[in-house]
């Protein structure tokens, strides 16, 4: 925050480890029994949090950071996630991909454009895109359009 009170509009939130904005974890709790009551031959090395590295920019929107999954590269997960930006008045990147989609807003407002339609999206909202349909995201608001991606290969790719 700002002396003035407003958000540092010049990086997500997340691009700051002590923002309020930079842990998305969440606790799990057992509802019977414990942890110790579960049946475990290796300790959890491969469950956890998710790290970030930063991966790309867009032209104009924003940063775009990839998750490091726990997984071991002899199993890995079968989609990646990324978290990204787009600053007010400006658009992520035209996107079209072999993968599936799932984007989830985590805060802002924006135009959403995908094949020949547009939608609003919002804070909460969820949008999925087949692979192969151009889609592409204008921030229509004053402060930053956060967002987390999921993707994955169809079967045969």
């Amino acid at each position: 925050m700002t002396a003035a009170g407003s958000t540092n509009r010049s990086s997500p939130p997340w691009s700051d480890p002590g923002s309020a904005g930079s842990d998305c974890r969440q606790t799990h709790r057992v509802r019977r029994g414990s942890l110790d009551d579960m049946p475990s031959n290796d300790p959890a090395i491969t469950s956890g949090v998710a790290t970030f590295e930063h991966w790309y920019d867009f032209t104009e929107g924003g940063p775009v950071h990839r998750a490091l999954l726990p997984f071991p590269s002899t199993a890995p997960a079968p989609f990646e996630v990324a978290r990204w930006s787009v600053a007010p008045n400006t658009s992520n990147d035209l996107d079209v991909h072999r993968s599936r989609e799932v984007w989830i807003i985590v805060s802002g407002t924006g135009t959403l454009t995908f094949a020949d339609r547009t939608d609003v999206l919002r804070a909460g909202d969820v949008a999925a895109f087949d692979s192969t349909v151009p889609h592409q995201i204008r921030n229509d608001g004053p402060e930053p359009l956060l967002a987390v991606s999921v993707y994955w290969l169809q079967a045969g790719d």
